[in-house]
Formats: C-alpha cells, structure tokens, sequence
C-alpha cells in the first residue's frame, strides 16, 4: 500500500441498479478515508431502481472536481458485460479494468484491438459463479472486489478492504460479503 500522502487515483465504478455499485464505492471511499487520503466523488443513476445503469466516479487524492473524465481515469470496476463497453472510455492508456464475466473472451473484436492500442490491463472474472455458489447471488459486487485487490497494480491492500467490509456491513449480511470477499480474493488469475 503507497503511503496515503502518495494516493493519487481516479476509479470508475459501473453496473446497474441493485448489483451494490453504490456500497462497492462506499467500500473504496471508507477504506481511503481510513488511510487519510482525501475523496471527492459523484454517482449518475439512470433508472437504477429498475436495472438501468449506474456508474460511480471516485478520486481519491486532491482534486477539485468530482467526475472523472474519458481517457483519465486509472481503473474501471465493472460489475456488468455491458457496463463495461458503456464505460470503458473513462480508462486512460495503461489503465486497468475489471469486470464481472464468466467469459474472458466477450469482448467485441474492435473493443480487444482498442484495449491492445491503449495498453490497457483487463481482466474478465466470474463473480456471479461465485456468489451463486455460496447462495448470495448479491455478493458478486464483494467477490470482484476481492479479485481486483488481488492484482498487484490496484492501490488497496486485502487488510484495509477487508477491515472497510467487517465496519460498514450491516451484520446480518457481514459474514457473506466477507466469503464473498475471499473467495474471489483467492481466486486464481
């Protein structure tokens, strides 16, 4: 973990109403606040009580403005195949990105050549498996989380995503969302 005077990131979160894109941003933002990095985000919801999209700009250092840019942000969290084509223009060149797919090969052939062209890193993983096999269908936005943190180039530590999930958790859902959290943590990449 750089130290929190050093954080310097921009991450886009995107899915659609009820996937937990909101409290999967709630995670991020707390675990920044707890290592004493500054915040600044914004969220658009598009109908997002009836599955329409949501996307979650977080910047966590010092910024004067809440949205984030297309072509600047540092990673992109998808928790949906077709979030992440929606989305996936906010990614500066040599950026990361992370998305919710039993599939590593859905990607358009014109999307692959644009990520290739803009060195950017992503990463396709099954959270929804997952979740379904630990019988909480709506924890594949915690098992994601966990398989993100475990590529070396996202900025945040197992230990202080992990703390961040046991505080803000109500307890009724805290034991699952940390399996969750886990499972998808250990998963192979």
């Amino acid at each position: 973990m750089k130290p929190s005077n050093e954080m310097d990131l921009k991450l886009i979160l995107s899915g659609v109403g009820g996937q937990g894109v909101l409290f999967a941003t709630r995670i991020f933002s707390e675990s920044a606040l707890a290592l004493g990095c500054d915040i600044l985000g914004s969220e658009t919801h598009g109908m997002s009580q009836r599955g329409g999209s949501v996307i979650s700009h977080l910047k966590i250092g010092v910024y004067a403005s809440p949205l984030i840019r297309h072509g600047t942000a540092d990673v992109l969290i998808s928790f949906d195949e077709d979030e992440v084509y929606r989305t996936l223009a906010f990614v500066r060149r040599g950026g990361l990105c992370f998305v919710n797919s039993s599939r590593g090969d859905f990607w358009d052939a014109g999307v692959e050549a644009y990520l290739a062209r803009n060195e950017i890193t992503a990463h396709s993983f099954g959270a929804d498996k997952i979740a379904l096999e630990l019988g909480s269908p709506r924890s594949s936005n915690l098992a994601l989380i966990g398989y993100a943190v475990s590529v070396p180039q996202l900025p945040f530590g197992h230990d202080e995503i992990k703390a961040t999930i046991e505080r803000i958790t109500p307890s009724r859902f805290r034991v699952v969302n940390l399996e969750a959290f886990e499972a998808g943590y250990r998963r192979e990449q």
